[in-house]
This record gives C-alpha cells, structure tokens and sequence, in this order.
C-alpha cells in the first residue's frame, strides 16, 4: 500500500514559516527581556553585576552592600555557571530602595552568571572588599 504525499499550498507553506518566525522571535525576546530581580518567597534580591571578557581572563565584579563576609559563598555549577549567595546584616525592604507599588523584605543576595567563553572555573580567584566582590576567572587556552 503506497502513501500518498499531501501537497502542501502555498498558504501552508507561507503560514508554517511565519509560525516558526514568531516562535524565534518570542524565544530571542525572552533571552533580553529580564523579569524581576527578587524573590519574595526566598527573600532574595539579585546583586547588581558585571562581566569584563578579557583577553587572558574573565572579571566578575558583583556589587553586595550590607552583606556578611562570613556567609559569602561562589560556587561553580558547571564549567560556564557561577553561582552567588550571600546574607544581609540587616533586613532591606522595598521602602528602603524608593519602590511603593511593592511590599515585601529582602535578607539574602543571590545571583547566577553564565561566563561566555571557556574558563577554568578550579582556578577561580575571588576578593571581598567593601561590599564589592570580584571574581577572576582564567580562560582556557586554545590549542
């Protein structure tokens, strides 16, 4: 018994590929679009971050005000995952930061980083100074 082939029209074919457009568009926009940097169930609010792509290593500087040294803790979730936690001294409430359309506490900081390019994440090196943390990250070397 032979299958036949449904031919397809030009409509079909037109529909199908601007289906496929928007589902890319849809993914790409969610990739920029960022959704709110706290968690009240956790009360956890994201640091502020950034990321240098140096030349010989990669720079992560996270920005953690009020935050107890002794609880600072980065880890390496894989070979391109950061992880960062840390607690407060003190309670920080949405008040304090100017918003009032929310309410809710915040007692810890935590944040995760995806690094672009290969680093050695076991020779990691990090300092805490003044509520800055910076994390220096050695690039794998192409052979």
């Amino acid at each position: 018994m032979a299958i036949e082939k449904k031919k397809r029209s030009f409509i079909d074919i037109f529909d199908e590929y601007f289906d496929d457009m928007e589902r890319e568009l849809d993914r790409w926009r969610e990739s920029f679009v960022e959704g709110p940097s706290w968690n009240l169930k956790a009360s956890t609010m994201e640091p502020l971050k950034n990321m240098r792509v140096l030349p010989t290593e990669v720079v992560v500087t996270v920005d953690l005000p009020l935050t107890k040294e002794s609880s600072l803790k980065v880890k390496a979730l894989d070979q391109r995952t950061l992880e960062i936690s840390a607690e407060m001294r003190r309670k920080m409430s949405f008040k304090e930061l100017g918003v009032t359309h929310h309410k809710g506490e915040f007692q810890r900081f935590h944040a995760h980083m995806q690094v672009p390019v290969a680093v050695q994440m076991k020779k990691m090196k990090t300092k805490f100074k003044k509520g800055m943390l910076e994390i220096h990250l050695p690039r794998k070397q192409k052979r």
